[in-house]
């Protein structure tokens, strides 16, 4: 779906999850984070049991937008999980803590 709205009638017809494609409502012009969180607020208002999936994920800065937006779950490909593991600073870190391991 590609809208808050139709993720509405989706959940008010007893749908227990709803996907927003999020990463095409962006590419859309629109502001996924500001649909996703439109909903989850309506969805809670509401007292609606169904679970947001934000899916469409074109970015991994993405993961944690949309979660914090109030998606209950985000798809992701599987190289983004490498993405959100390996930060440039990450490996650099260690070698330091490493090195001044060996020099003590």
């Amino acid at each position: 779906m590609m809208s808050a709205q139709q993720c509405l009638l989706a959940a008010m017809a007893g749908a227990s999850y709803i996907s927003i494609f999020a990463g095409r409502v962006n590419n859309m012009g629109y502001n996924a984070y500001e649909e996703i969180a439109k909903l989850r607020q309506v969805l809670d208002l509401q007292d609606l049991s169904a679970k947001i999936i934000a899916a469409s994920t074109r970015e991994i800065l993405n993961v944690i937008e949309w979660l914090e937006a109030g998606a209950h779950i985000v798809t992701v490909l599987p190289n983004f999980i490498e993405g959100m593991l390996v930060h440039p600073y990450s490996k650099e870190t260690v070698k330091m803590f490493l090195d001044d391991a060996v020099k003590l």
